[in-house]
């Protein structure tokens, strides 16, 4: 029996769905696996997104996760789900990797060991075992393709070199974490594909805090309150920050504009009333605030520096505490975001994602231009594209 050569895939990014492209190539058999990192070390943005607990995917039914996407429509992103989802996600970790995961209280799945750099170096030996080979400092300039084969360009201490492979799929992140553009921006550009300008996604956002409270409460929790903008409501906790607000809630829901915080949200408005109202002493409306309604020390604090006259009328505090308004005024730098919204537009890439432009050549991950939360929704997006390259790379 005649001997089908395998295909020699370049695999260029070293993030989530770069590990998993390579990964399902590896697992199949049937390629030659080579991955290209432009920095020295590989991952970066896997030690980052672990680097305050690895967070790796949500519980919740298919229907609902793909309700959290936005770039796609939601028909999109279920029926990439369903093909790699959580499930098949954590029972990778579980079998091939030998990690053990669980579930939080949040809802949210977690690598026991909570260290992006264990996934991380079981990811690469998991790989290595598997014949893939790595190369460091390798910055992809540029590219040609046809449709028997392709040509990459890279950058490396020796010099620029150009190698020929069957296939390729690109990872190379987006504009998050980043001090400048990514230089593939240029590239694309140059090569006339579309890129849609990054902006910063779960992110922190500016709010005018007086310096009495900042001097109380900077670096200090609200905890379980309940944010509202007009992209939605999200409960949780958020950190006064001396530009204002970090945290769940924010990233979820935060845009620039009026919102409004919940600070009691396990309890209706009448039900505060009637609670400070049947308070035996005749303590001022703050003073029974403090007293009854456990609030945490700088809830109370953005009260009573920010609630104005409220304070001195009971119902007006009570409506305050349920509904006080803050201004978003704007999202913190791209430097800052966790992710980030923007890069190539989807209608240059295929269902299987690759470049209607430059056959063979398929792209993934946070270079494209989709959004979603923090929370497992960003890591398991990319791993579920990269597995869907991956294997279509190998069929």
């Amino acid at each position: 029996m005649k001997q089908v050569p395998l295909k020699k895939t370049a695999i260029i990014g070293t993030g989530p769905g770069g590990l998993m492209a390579a990964s399902q190539l590896a697992l199949s058999g049937s390629a030659e696996v080579h991955v290209f990192e432009r920095r020295s070390g590989f991952g970066r943005k896997l030690l980052i997104a672990g680097s305050s607990g690895l967070n790796i995917s949500h519980h919740l039914p298919i229907d609902e996760f793909a309700a959290h996407y936005e770039g796609c429509t939601k028909e999109e992103w279920k029926k990439l789900l369903t093909q790699f989802g959580p499930t098949e996600w954590i029972q990778f970790l579980n079998q091939e990797l030998g990690l053990e995961t669980f579930l939080g209280t949040s809802d949210r799945y977690f690598v026991r060991e909570m260290k992006a750099a264990n996934l991380l170096k079981a990811w690469t030996q998991f790989l290595e075992k598997h014949g893939v080979k790595f190369h460091s400092e390798h910055e992809l300039i540029g590219f040609q393709s046809t449709h028997t084969n392709i040509t990459l360009e890279f950058k490396t201490p020796n010099g620029v070199t150009t190698a020929p492979f069957d296939q390729a799929a690109l990872f190379l992140g987006g504009g998050s974490w980043e001090n400048e553009m990514p230089s593939w921006v240029e590239l694309f550009r140059k090569k006339n594909i579309k890129v849609v300008e990054f902006a910063p996604s779960n992110v922190g956002y500016e709010v005018a805090w007086s310096s009495a409270f900042l001097k109380e409460s900077e670096g200090q929790p609200l905890k379980k309150v309940l944010l509202s903008t007009s992209r939605g409501k999200k409960l949780g906790e958020l950190v006064i920050t001396k530009y204002g607000l970090e945290g769940t809630p924010v990233y979820f829901c935060g845009i620039s504009g009026k919102a409004t915080l919940d600070l009691k949200p396990d309890l209706t408005e009448s039900e505060i009333l009637k609670r400070l109202r049947d308070m035996k002493e005749n303590f001022s409306p703050m003073r029974r605030v403090k007293h009854l309604l456990g609030l945490s020390p700088a809830a109370e604090s953005l009260v009573f520096h920010h609630a104005g006259e409220a304070k001195e009328q009971l119902e007006k505090l009570i409506s305050m505490i349920k509904r006080f308004p803050i201004e978003l005024i704007k999202p913190r730098p791209l430097e800052e975001a966790i992710s980030s919204r923007g890069g190539v537009a989807l209608n240059e890439i295929s269902e299987i994602y690759e470049f209607k432009k430059f056959p063979r050549i398929f792209c993934g991950g946070e270079m494209l231009d989709w959004d979603a939360p923090t929370g497992g929704f960003l890591i398991q997006a990319c791993v579920s594209q990269g597995a869907r390259i991956g294997k279509h790379l190998a069929s």
